[in-house]
């Protein structure tokens, strides 16, 4: 073999490694799991059922693209129900001076997509939405908002009677069917089971969580059906009359606790 075959070998065997490397990165799949908090929050309010929760994700050998996160909660009666990212808050970085409190650094934003690293840990809060009142929301919610904009700009709304006589207008009365009848909270056992989706492939370690809501905590959270009623009315009357004190609204929340079912499992 002549000195130039030689240096061609050298030089492939010099290239090995990294093609080896580039090969192994393209063909390995990131490895995530989900570590939640200890409670969620359970809420009603005009987004209508809300489920939020802090969790931890982790990605083994190889960063994550996570672009939709949604949970599914069914309850024991077999009911059962999606739920949508909504929003989310990242903890970037937590600072603690000599003196005083330690000041956490947040990012919060709308959900676009959520990078999982390797090398770390991100630790996000996520509102979740029910997805069933999202869609039958949006045509009584622009009904009325174009009703109270028709009345107003053709003078029709300048005292706090004339805003509460919008009690009798078609468009609350449909506003108002929708809060009671997409009020899904029931007494009982929940099962959450969280669910990624990603541009590229992933394998994610399923875990499931249960928590419970006593009579009482539904008795509680249905006072929010009323408190969106005089929020609908102060929010209006804010709009039309100038120095309008709304009353404060204690909205209710509710924080059951969460327990892991099971072992995990690959997917």
């Amino acid at each position: 073999m002549d000195a130039i075959g030689w240096v061609a070998i050298v030089g492939a065997a010099a290239w090995t490694p990294q093609i080896i490397t580039w090969v192994w990165r393209a063909l390995t799949k990131p490895k995530v799991s989900l570590h939640l908090h200890t409670k969620s929050e359970i809420g009603y309010n005009f987004l209508g059922p809300i489920f939020n929760v802090r969790f931890a994700l982790l990605s083994e050998k190889k960063d994550a693209i996570l672009n939709k996160l949604s949970v599914e909660l069914k309850h024991e009666n077999g009911a059962s129900y999606t739920f949508d990212w909504e929003g989310l808050s990242e903890d970037l970085s937590a600072i603690r001076g000599p003196i005083g409190p330690t000041f956490v650094q947040k990012k919060t934003s709308l959900p676009l997509v959520v990078k999982v690293l390797h090398t770390g840990v991100a630790q996000v809060y996520v509102l979740f939405q029910h997805k069933q009142f999202k869609a039958n929301s949006k045509i009584p919610f622009a009904s009325i908002i174009e009703k109270f904009n028709l009345l107003k700009t053709s003078g029709k709304l300048k005292t706090e009677e004339d805003i509460d006589a919008l009690v009798s207008e078609k468009e609350f009365h449909d506003v108002i069917k929708l809060v009671n009848t997409e009020f899904i909270w029931v007494a009982g056992k929940y099962t959450a089971t969280f669910e990624f989706e990603s541009p590229n492939k992933f394998k994610y370690k399923k875990s499931e969580y249960t928590f419970q809501l006593s009579q009482d905590d539904i008795n509680e959270l249905r006072k929010n059906i009323n408190n969106i009623k005089l929020d609908t009315f102060q929010n209006a009357k804010r709009d039309i009359i100038p120095g309008y004190k709304p009353k404060e609204i204690n909205w209710v929340w509710k924080y059951p606790e969460l327990e892991k079912k099971g072992r995990n499992s690959l997917s």
